[in-house]
């Protein structure tokens, strides 16, 4: 029981939108100040952590989807594209407010990784969870500085939750990590 409840605890605590806000928290207040870092990370805030956690208990609630954690890779692709939904007007809105060029490359990450998880999820479930570190942890090391890579050690505890829940076997983590990381690394190559 104790390893469940620290399984359950490292599902939660290193959840997607939550890696998602304190990105843009690191990634507005590197390339903006004052109001501007205050209004861009914002946004990060209500459009990549807030909106995608309040869609998965609305939609569970309406009983759309059995459980926010998005359980039954049956009911992943439409949640998903909704939550890009939600990554393409933050993206509308980085690009409006003339935001700086890294957060619209990490806004772009998102939107590819998560419609990319979304297509996979079609016929296979992917790992969004490990995606949502990778990601992160990758844009960060090119964007920001390359010191932020010992953040790739929460991988190994949020796979072993993961696996331990039985919410996906280690190929799904492990494919979740990597495509993270190449279309991470390609979108932010591109963009910077």
């Amino acid at each position: 029981m104790e390893k469940e409840k620290l399984a359950e605890a490292f599902s939660l605590v290193l959840q997607p939108s939550a890696i998602a806000v304190l990105l843009y928290l690191v990634v507005s207040f590197s390339f903006a100040t004052g109001w501007q870092a205050w209004l861009f990370f914002l946004i990060g805030l209500v459009f990549m952590g807030l909106l995608p956690i309040w869609l998965m208990f609305f939609l569970t609630k309406k009983g759309k989807i059995s459980d926010p954690d998005l359980s039954n890779r049956e009911e992943r692709f439409f949640p998903y594209l909704m939550v890009c939904g939600f990554y393409f007007l933050a993206l509308v809105i980085f690009l409006l407010t003339s935001a700086p060029l890294p957060l619209v490359a990490i806004t772009c990450c998102y939107l590819g990784v998560t419609l990319v998880g979304a297509i996979v999820s079609l016929f296979w479930k992917i790992s969004l969870h490990l995606a949502g570190i990778a990601g992160p942890v990758t844009a960060l090391v090119m964007i920001i500085s390359p010191y932020w890579a010992f953040l790739y050690l929460l991988l190994l505890p949020l796979g072993w939750a993961r696996i331990y829940l039985g919410k996906h076997n280690v190929y799904q983590v492990v494919a979740g990590s990597v495509m993270s990381i190449v279309i991470t690394f390609i979108i932010v190559s591109i963009i910077i």
